[in-house]
């Protein structure tokens, strides 16, 4: 490491050990922006911290991606801090890890938006999965629990728009791909978590035959 990445990684350093929030956020940028070598430090620091500090570090691990932080998202997955846990499973799909789907099923009601409980990290990467993560989705579908529901239909809502070409951040390539998205939806029986079981098992079973489109 060069002398100047090296004043900039302690730097860094220094700001995510700050007890300012809006500090630790420009020492997790500034990690991030540095990458690879900053990981050592930042697996070190796991073990340092806990609570708020440990999740802006297992966040910057997660964005940064690198395999050598496998073990510490594995270990992520237990902790006590929602954050933690969630930031640990998106780490371990950017890190390719064969692990990364039941990782982010186990997380997908950890660390909600604040403006909208929909939507966490894990239903955003499921989505980010495609179909490849249907398999797993379809099953929470049925869950008893009315808020996994939702958050699994957010799931398959963001895999059939990115089939149709949406881009998060820049939304659909025209209103004619919004529309087929919408089609397709309905086709597959208008899933709504807050149906009856009945309604909820025949959209699912129109979900199964739509997946087998790709299997084949």
């Amino acid at each position: 490491m060069s002398g100047l990445s090296n004043e900039s990684l302690s730097e860094a350093l220094a700001q995510l050990r700050s007890e300012d929030v809006r500090i630790q956020n420009r020492g997790v940028a500034a990690v991030i922006e540095i990458g690879a070598e900053a990981v050592p430090a930042l697996l070190a620091m796991l073990k340092e911290f806990s609570g708020g500090h440990r999740a802006q570090v297992m966040y910057a691990l997660s964005q940064i991606a690198d395999p050598m932080g496998a073990d510490a998202f594995k270990r992520g997955l237990a902790d006590e801090n929602e954050r933690v846990r969630s930031s640990a499973a998106v780490g371990l799909l950017r890190i390719g890890d064969p692990d990364a789907l039941a990782a982010l099923v186990q997380t997908i009601g950890d660390a909600p938006d604040e403006l909208h409980g929909d939507m966490t990290p894990a239903v955003f990467a499921l989505g980010e999965m495609g179909v490849t993560a249907l398999p797993s989705l379809l099953g929470l579908l049925m869950d008893e629990n009315e808020t996994t529901r939702l958050r699994a239909q957010r799931a398959v809502e963001q895999i059939l728009m990115r089939h149709h070409g949406f881009v998060p951040g820049q939304g659909f390539p025209d209103a004619t791909a919004e529309e087929q998205f919408r089609v397709e939806w309905r086709a597959n029986g208008d899933y709504r978590y807050s149906d009856d079981v009945a309604a909820r098992a025949a959209a699912v079973e129109k979900w199964h035959r739509w997946m087998t489109g790709f299997e084949e």
